[in-house]
């Protein structure tokens, strides 16, 4: 089945256009709200030829599709008239899960520039480990100046996403994120006192450049306060009052209080990531590590992209990554140990392409199309990932950029002063992590699916 077919039978079974109130894809998932839950057809859609597996979280559903899910999408807008990436504003309760939901919706789409940096940042500090620049050199300098680009207008970047979730004018929120990285505005970091203040009210000065939330914030209130005045203003005036008086009411609010609100809430959330984890130790790292499978099988692990960036912005290198990391070792190596045990040729070819895929940095194909399927495999990438969790939080290994875990982001782990050490415990640890899972698998398997098997056949 095409792209174009899979993408019109996925929006058929799941009650056709009219049922469909938003539409957004992940790295490897369609995400869907509906009218009419009733409407869906889950089984169907498990069973199409491209479609990996089908989750409901937060009353969306979440089609599994893999590496394909970009291309399927392009297929899906034109048929539900998609221009940014969703049809409407879907009315939800307030919970964890909407948090978390709105948090996977902003980054999902600028996930391609932030792995754009971060391997680039990975790579000139290999080059640099490995002598290919001499200090200074022109040519590293530009390339590191496009590897910060991501990053440092990283405002800029969540303003525009944030926008299309919030559903309010791309540029309006783009002058939000414009407010925190004033050149004026910039020039009085790091001063005794802020120069600063709106209707006698001092404004603080924080360094907002590759912040998380305080644009985020910004670009909700936006949201709120554009929709609130539309109600009152005549047609005829719109184009002129209600953009601006929107950002004379929002900017200055935000500069306030919700950008240093977002400041201090992410400044906090990193030290208490490096307390939880200094506290604990390895203890720390094995649960998170143990229980990972079961965050990526609900698809809540891009809800943790912003702590990742936020713990690079503020601390210079992350903790959480180097676990997922060795997750997706995990999931390969279980797939890979199943297939050295599954007799069925077809399964087998699965079990092998879907641990390649894993090893690259995509899991789900290996975690629900093998080692959900037969159990044993996900207890053995559970165990496995903790064991990897654990090593990488006792030898403190470090991630130094943003980037999808998965083998061809190792050069991230060169530690930007040109040592090798921290790259070298990644290996170890990733390497640990697939070997224990692969063996467990390999074990364990032999005393159920394979007798389950042999019985079936």
């Amino acid at each position: 089945m095409n792209n174009k077919d899979l993408a019109k039978r996925i929006i058929e079974l799941l009650g056709s256009k009219g049922n469909i109130t938003n539409a957004l894809h992940c790295v490897t998932r369609l995400r869907f709200n509906l009218k009419d839950d009733s409407k869906a057809d889950i089984e169907a859609i498990e069973k199409l030829d491209g479609v990996i597996g089908v989750q409901i979280k937060n009353g969306q559903y979440q089609v599994i599709i893999g590496p394909n899910v970009g291309s399927v999408f392009e297929e899906v807008k034109p048929l539900l008239d998609i221009k940014d990436e969703n049809v409407e504003t879907v009315k939800k309760k307030f919970s964890v899960d909407m948090i978390l939901d709105v948090l996977s919706g902003i980054f999902s789409p600028i996930l391609p520039a932030l792995v754009a940096g971060g391997m680039l940042k990975g790579l000139l500090a290999l080059a640099q480990g490995l002598g290919f620049f001499a200090d200074g050199a022109e040519t590293y300098v530009i390339l590191d100046i496009i590897s910060d680009i991501p990053f440092y207008f990283l405002p800029f970047l969540l303003a525009l996403s944030s926008a299309r979730k919030f559903k309010v004018n791309d540029y309006l929120a783009l002058c939000v994120a414009g407010a925190l990285l004033y050149p004026t505005f910039v020039d009085a970091i790091g001063g005794d006192t802020s120069p600063f203040s709106f209707l006698g009210i001092t404004i603080p000065v924080f360094k907002y450049a590759s912040s998380v939330f305080p644009v985020i914030l910004g670009v909700g209130l936006l949201a709120i306060v554009y929709r609130f005045i539309d109600r009152f203003i005549p047609e005829v005036l719109k184009m002129v009052v209600v953009p601006t008086v929107s950002l004379v009411i929002t900017i200055p609010l935000a500069l306030l209080f919700l950008a240093p609100l977002g400041a201090y809430g992410g400044i906090y959330l990193a030290d208490g990531i490096v307390w939880m984890f200094d506290t604990l130790g390895p203890i720390a790292g094995f649960l998170l590590g143990f229980f990972m499978p079961l965050i990526v099988l609900a698809g809540m692990h891009q809800s943790t992209s912003p702590i990742q960036i936020q713990n690079i912005a503020s601390l210079g290198y992350d903790y959480l990554l180097p676990i997922s990391f060795c997750h997706n070792m995990a999931e390969s190596g279980a797939a890979f140990g199943a297939a050295l045990r599954i007799k069925d040729k077809e399964m087998r070819a699965a079990a092998f392409s879907t641990s390649f895929s894993a090893f690259l940095g995509i899991s789900e194909p290996a975690l629900f199309t093998v080692n959900v399927v037969r159990r044993t495999p996900l207890i053995c990438a559970m165990i496995a990932t903790g064991v990897g969790g654990a090593l990488t939080t006792m030898l403190t290994v470090k991630c130094f950029a943003f980037v999808m875990p998965g083998i061809t982001s190792l050069p991230i782990y060169s530690n930007p002063d040109g040592t090798m050490t921290n790259l070298l415990l990644m290996i170890l640890c990733i390497g640990a992590t697939f070997v224990i899972a692969a063996v467990l698998t390999f074990i364990f398997s032999s005393n159920s699916e394979v007798k389950k098997e042999r019985i079936e056949n």
